[in-house]
């Protein structure tokens, strides 16, 4: 029985954030409360080992939390939503089918072939700067994304290969399926209904994808790929194409990183498909779009 299935988009948009906020809220605590009981240490102590793990037994509960927090934030709230609108949850979310091996055949080639366009955006990025007036608020900025650089490479530094398929599933897997979820599986179809426009939803679910993770020099790629990712979830209406690109994304800079950091090769995670070459940047998207348009063309879909 679906109780809310006939609200108003306004009133599911409502719901949603609900939804999230009330998740998120019982899963920080419960991590919290978990973190006390089974280490033996107070709530200030949890919180250094939160913004600055420095022994293995801080890293092992800020990898536990950081899970707990992808359920709560993402997952949780998105498939209770579904069951709250909607008598099938999964036709809802888009997951009811498998994905074509064609398409994600090529959504794998799409991955790296967009990488050289998406590090020159953020280095335009990072080359950006706030007006003299708002110098504080830039060295804030700053500061905070050395400290989240600095705390995502203490989370996925690793010597063994237990590590790395944890890392792969904490970092790689569990986000993809969790943030597709909400901002393809179910923000972008909520803001398509209120828009009546499928391009502004693929827009500002992008938008709001990449504000999300509340890093400003990382904004503009970011956002590059919430485009990349809504308009093939549009195009194939399959959310297991998004699911699949976002985690090959996040596990080839996983294992990019930890082959670095181990010695096995020279180039860095941020290096990682960076061309300076201007024909090679501009290459990397027409060769993406080239790739996006095959895959518009096998689904034959219309946006009308």
């Amino acid at each position: 029985m679906v109780f809310l299935e006939n609200i108003s988009n306004a009133g599911k948009l409502m719901l949603l954030l609900g939804l999230i906020l009330i998740c998120t809220l019982l899963t920080a605590f419960s991590g919290l409360l978990i973190g006390k009981l089974i280490l033996g240490v107070d709530l200030a102590t949890l919180g250094f080992y939160i913004s600055d793990p420095k022994t293995g037994e801080a890293i092992a509960f800020i990898k536990f939390y950081q899970l707990l927090n992808q359920l709560g934030t993402f997952i949780i709230p998105a498939l209770f939503f579904g069951f709250l609108v909607s008598d099938k949850p999964t036709d809802y979310l888009r997951l009811n089918e498998r994905p074509r091996t064609i398409v994600l055949s090529i959504s794998f080639l799409l991955v790296f072939t967009i990488l050289p366009f998406v590090n020159y955006l953020e280095e335009i990025n990072r080359s950006m700067q706030l007006p003299e007036m708002l110098n504080a608020l830039e060295a804030w900025i700053k500061d905070k994304e050395e400290q989240a650089a600095h705390l995502t490479e203490v989370i996925v530094s690793t010597s063994s290969v237990q590590g790395l398929i944890l890392n792969l599933f904490i970092v790689a897997l569990v986000p993809a399926i969790g943030e597709e979820l909400l901002f393809r599986g179910v923000l972008l179809k909520l803001i398509k209904d209120i828009a009546h426009n499928v391009h502004w939803a693929v827009i500002i679910s992008a938008l709001l994808f990449s504000a999300f993770h509340l890093q400003f020099y990382g904004f503009l790629p970011r956002f590059a790929l919430g485009l990349v990712l809504g308009y093939l979830f549009v195009i194939t209406n399959n959310l297991w194409v998004p699911v699949f690109i976002h985690f090959i994304n996040n596990a080839a800079a996983v294992i990019v990183f930890n082959l670095h950091h181990n010695g096995y090769i020279n180039i860095s995670m941020d290096d990682f498909g960076s061309m300076s070459n201007p024909v090679y940047i501009i290459g990397s998207l027409l060769i993406t779009l080239w790739l996006i348009s095959i895959i518009y063309k096998s689904e034959r879909f219309s946006f009308q």
